[in-house]
């Protein structure tokens, strides 16, 4: 009997403290550490501790690197995370935009998700409540192995077979710029030196595409329509 009550004290203790509903004013971020999931990129997942035993998890967008999110460390620990939006300015002048502020996303998802625990209700509750009860999926599309336009055709049929309903594919003709029939025609002035083929901000890809690389791409959009269809 007294072992018994010895084991529901301990157990009484450890949940104690770990209550997540204790002392929202109190919570202060202790540490951060970061996890990298492979998969056919490497993902670098978030997890923000308090002193009170709860924590957050949140996600580098598109496969950012680790480094994006670790850069803000400094400046999260001995912060409230329920001071989210305050955190979240905090950091976006340093983050920039893009992949750059993938750090940046993957922190403030984090912090939501660890305000969410701490008052017990889901994260949309404190975003101003549920708005839909599903969400259609979004589906990118590799580019494929040879990027012809029943290659192309074949990697979107593969989404539609597999249910997915909201597709989107890339053509990239720099794949395309060392065969004999260029479809990449000369730089443009906006192009940088070192033979980098990407501008600066606001400039778009700076080769231009020539007539060649316009047939090409109306050739792979035929080719998907005919194989999957307007709709």
């Amino acid at each position: 009997m007294a072992k018994d009550k010895q084991e529901q004290k301990a157990i009484g203790q450890v949940e104690n403290a770990v209550n997540t509903h204790s002392s929202p004013s109190d919570l202060k971020i202790t540490d951060m550490r970061l996890a990298i999931v492979c998969s056919n990129y490497d993902y670098p997942i978030i997890r923000i501790d308090t002193n009170q035993g709860v924590s957050g998890i949140g996600e580098v967008r598109d496969a950012g690197h680790k480094e994006n999110a670790l850069q803000f460390k400094s400046m999260l620990l001995g912060q409230n995370p329920c001071n989210v939006d305050m955190i979240f300015r905090a950091m976006k002048q340093f983050g920039n935009w893009g992949r750059e502020g993938g750090g940046v996303s993957g922190i403030e998802l984090a912090l939501w998700d660890l305000v969410g625990k701490v008052y017990g209700v889901p994260c949309y509750q404190l975003l101003g409540g549920k708005y839909r009860d599903k969400i259609r999926l979004y589906a990118d599309t590799p580019e494929p192995e040879k990027p012809t336009p029943e290659g192309y055709a074949e990697g979107v049929k593969d989404r539609l077979d597999r249910g997915l309903t909201f597709i989107k594919f890339d053509i990239r003709m720099p794949r395309y710029d060392d065969r004999g029939d260029r479809l990449i025609g000369t730089p443009t002035k906006h192009e940088y030196g070192l033979g980098r083929r990407w501008g600066a901000p606001g400039t778009g890809q700076v080769n231009k595409i020539t007539d060649a690389g316009i047939a090409r791409m109306v050739e792979v959009v035929a080719a998907v329509r005919e194989a999957v269809g307007w709709e």
